[in-house]
Formats: C-alpha cells, sequence, structure tokens
C-alpha cells in the first residue's frame, strides 16, 4: 500500500519492476546471498567516512535467518531460530539474545526496536512482503533506465519518501533479483548513505534446523542488549 503518493507520482515502469521484484523474493522459500555494505559516518570535526562489511546470509522462511558479516569491528553473527534472535560479536567476545517468537518480520522488528535500524540496512529486502515496507511513506518514484551493474544489466529506480532517499537496481535479465540497493538521509547534516551490493544470489538453498542453530563462541560473555555496550556491538560492523 502507497502511503504518501498518489499513482501519479509513481512511474508506472518504476512500479512495475518494485512489484517484480517484491514478488519473486517473496515467492522463495530459501535463498542465500553474499552482500557488500557501506555505512558512512559522520565525525565531529566535519569529515564524512565509509565504514564497509561483508555478510553472509541464508534465509529459509520457516526456519529463520543466519548473518555472517566481516567488518572493522570483527566477525559478527546474527541469528533468528523461530524463537529468538541471538548476536554475537567474536572480536568483543559477547553475545546476547532477544525474544522474537514467529515470523522473520517479527524477528527483524524486534532487532530494529532494540538496536535500531543501523544494524539492519538492506533488511527492508527481506520481509515476506517487500514492496509494502520499500513504499512506506513514499513521495514520488522514477525510473531512471537500464544500466550494467557489477557486470550484469540492470534496471535503476529511484524513490523520495518523507525522510530518505532510496535507490535500487533490479537485474533486467532472467530473474529479478535485487543487485543493488542505497538509501540516503535527506535531512541529516552531509546527507550520509548507507548502500549494500549483492551477489551470488542463490534460490533454493537446501537449510535444516542446525543452519539457524546458535552457539556462543568459546569463552563469550553474555551482556543486556539494552545496554550501551549491547547496543554498540554491530556498529562499526
Amino acid at each position: 500500500m502507497v502511503t504518501g503518493a498518489t499513482a501519479q507520482e509513481i512511474d508506472a515502469k518504476a512500479d512495475e519492476v518494485l512489484r517484480a521484484m517484491s514478488d519473486y523474493l517473496a515467492g522463495l522459500s530459501t535463498f542465500s546471498v553474499t552482500a557488500d555494505a557501506s555505512t558512512d559516518i559522520l565525525l565531529r570535526n566535519g569529515a564524512k567516512i565509509q565504514v564497509t562489511a561483508t555478510g553472509d546470509l541464508v534465509l529459509d522462511r520457516e526456519r529463520g535467518f543466519r548473518v555472517v558479516r566481516t567488518g572493522p569491528a570483527g566477525e559478527n553473527t546474527i541469528v533468528f531460530d523461530g524463537s529468538a534472535v541471538s548476536i554475537a560479536s567474536e572480536a568483543l567476545g559477547v553475545h546476547f539474545s532477544l525474544p522474537a517468537e514467529g515470523s522473520i518480520d517479527t524477528a527483524i522488528d524486534e532487532v530494529r526496536s532494540v538496536l535500531g535500524t543501523e544494524v539492519t540496512g538492506g533488511a527492508d529486502l527481506l520481509y515476506a512482503n517487500p514492496y509494502e515496507g520499500l513504499m512506506f511513506d513514499v513521495e514520488s518514484g522514477q525510473y531512471i533506465g537500464e544500466v550494467t551493474l557489477g557486470g550484469v544489466s540492470a534496471h535503476h529506480l529511484f524513490y523520495r519518501a518523507k525522510d530518505i532517499d532510496w535507490q535500487l537496481w533490479v537485474r533486467s535479465d532472467g530473474d529479478p533479483i535485487p543487485v543493488k540497493y542505497v538509501i540516503t538521509s535527506k535531512w541529516m547534516t552531509a546527507a550520509p548513505a548507507f548502500s549494500v551490493q549483492l551477489w551470488n544470489f542463490e534460490p533454493g538453498v537446501a537449510t535444516d534446523d542446525s543452519s539457524f542453530s546458535f552457539t556462543p563462541p568459546e569463552g563469550s560473555k553474555e551482556i543486556d542488549p539494552t545496554t550501551t555496550d549491547g547496543q554498540a556491538i554491530l556498529g562499526e560492523g
């Protein structure tokens, strides 16, 4: 459901591509993908630096998901097994769990409510209905054109929402797989952005319950996720 824009403000081609991508992802029971993510960090002296991390995701809509990503803060693991989200920082030697009974949507929302949206950048694409979440507060949408990105041909979409602008590149040959996603904060100083480039996308991967089991790293200390230490676990990676 479009909450902020009329049909006339959404380019028909942009909407067609976005719906096709969303329907494709929603229709997959399992998939895996590798993501290179970058986040702009604004320093007090006015400098803007980009923090990067690479992560591998395996998702099963019935069982859960596992993300292992490596960045400046070392290796981090996020696992959802249908009843809880567990997060560990091997580099910091700490871990914690958040109750999240039910769906992947519930798990993502719980992590965002406790730790903020920064640690779940790109998770909009993992919801059961990606289209609905992406279109929240959207004011306009534009089809930019077809480009080559990462060696593949892709549709380039540009959307404006109330507080952010976002862009999405969707593969134009074969299945409508997302290949890049960029979110830019419109009203923050220096307009910091988050971007994620997706590759090695594999639908229909085999999983079992052990794929989403969580065992804390040896010697890891359990902490309270509502504390400053808990909120900082994934801040750099």
